[in-house]
């Protein structure tokens, strides 16, 4: 079986089903920033923990968030996403990601890049921070139906 590569891994998406309004879909993303915290791994390739990486919310849109991952004190932008929300038929539908900007970083053994896929700084929160929005959204609604997987095509 083949490596995933970084490309393929920034498609991954949350899409839910919930019988909540937009906008109380919304707010739940955007509280799921405040528990969603620290990348944990290397930023870039400084070798520097990014334990304080956080998620933001950059803009609020009329049907969505514009968001981003960012180091400690906002000094990198590690990726950005969007969550938007829709109402149709009694029901809202969301859809938070996948990653519309990233980096990446490839790990050397004495100078060579070894084969694997790169890795995407910050893209442990970003899991994290998609199972924090399954978290509050089937909290506030147990009937919810929430995927997190890389879409097809």
């Amino acid at each position: 079986m083949a490596a995933i590569t970084a490309k393929t891994r920034a498609r991954t998406t949350l899409t839910a089903t919930t019988a909540l309004n937009p906008a109380d879909v919304l707010a739940a993303v955007k509280q799921a920033t405040d528990d969603a915290k620290g990348g944990g791994g290397s930023l870039l390739t400084s070798g520097i923990v990014n334990a304080a990486a956080q998620v933001h919310v950059e803009k609020e849109l009329p049907d969505g968030l514009a968001m981003s991952i960012t180091s400690g004190k906002r000094l990198v932008e590690l990726c950005t996403f969007s969550a938007f929300a829709e109402a149709k038929d009694g029901t809202t539908s969301l859809r938070v990601g996948g990653l519309e900007t990233y980096k990446t970083s490839q790990t050397r053994v004495l100078g060579v890049i070894p084969a694997g896929p790169a890795a995407i700084p910050g893209f442990s929160l970003y899991k994290r921070f998609l199972g924090e929005v399954e978290t509050r959204l089937k909290a506030s609604d147990p009937q919810a139906t929430v995927s997190i997987a890389v879409p097809e095509s």
